[in-house]
């Protein structure tokens, strides 16, 4: 059954090329990690067919497409924590988002689903592979030059980010108050201290950004999910 119109968003993941053999091919696992907390950390989001291919590259839906930018920043600040855990270092990701209809999804057979999406997902990707920054969208009509400028900043402080502060993003990306991720860090923090690693990151000025992109894509999609 097709979905009539979502988020598809296809990621590369920067210089892992120079992993070791044990490395690259514990990375399938991890990306695949990446993409289960995401969904469950944004139910919102509604994320779906989840596929790796490659050894370093990822793709999946979002239903929701409002959602995408969200599910995005979570899936990499989850992805710099677990590499850094993992590997002993802090990969990013380049990360383009395809914004249409969506025909079929990946099955155990395919590495990818079909549709406009998918095809403006994969198109922006491989122009994204020439140049940094590392993050952009199409399929947002007259958003999309608007939407490419900010998600360029975005991933510029994304880039600059250690794992402590992509933790208390993909923390605060979920709702949770400072006194929240405090008590929740392991071991728990005072909230000073969280609220230094959130100021490092950039979390003041992402969180109103992030809210506007949202605010912005859903009335703009409103007439394909009301």
């Amino acid at each position: 059954m097709a979905l009539t119109f979502a988020a598809v968003v296809t990621g590369d993941v920067n210089a892992s090329s120079r992993m070791a053999a044990d490395q690259a091919r514990g990375l399938q696992a991890v990306l695949r990690r990446c993409f289960v907390e995401t969904a469950y950390a944004l139910p919102q989001a509604d994320l779906r067919g989840f596929s790796v291919y490659r050894g370093d590259a990822w793709q999946f839906v979002v239903s929701r497409a409002e959602h995408a930018v969200r599910a995005v920043l979570f899936f990499r600040s989850h992805l710099l924590v677990l590499s850094d855990r993992e590997f002993k270092r802090r990969l990013h990701s380049a990360a383009a988002i395809g914004f249409g209809e969506v025909d079929y999804l990946p099955d155990q057979a395919s590495t990818s689903g079909g549709g406009e999406a998918y095809e403006r997902s994969g198109r922006r990707l491989d122009r994204l592979r020439k140049r940094i920054p590392g993050m952009g969208a199409a399929g947002a009509g007259d958003l999309d030059p608007y939407l490419d400028h900010l998600l360029g900043v975005i991933d510029a402080l994304a880039r600059q980010w250690t794992a402590s502060r992509a933790k208390a993003v993909s923390m605060a990306l979920q709702g949770q108050s400072q006194g929240e991720i405090a008590s929740l860090w392991e071991p728990p923090v005072t909230q000073q201290a969280i609220q230094k690693h959130l100021a490092a990151a950039g979390w003041p000025a992402l969180e109103p950004t992030l809210a506007w992109i949202e605010t912005t894509l859903k009335g703009c999609f409103s007439k394909y999910n009301p």
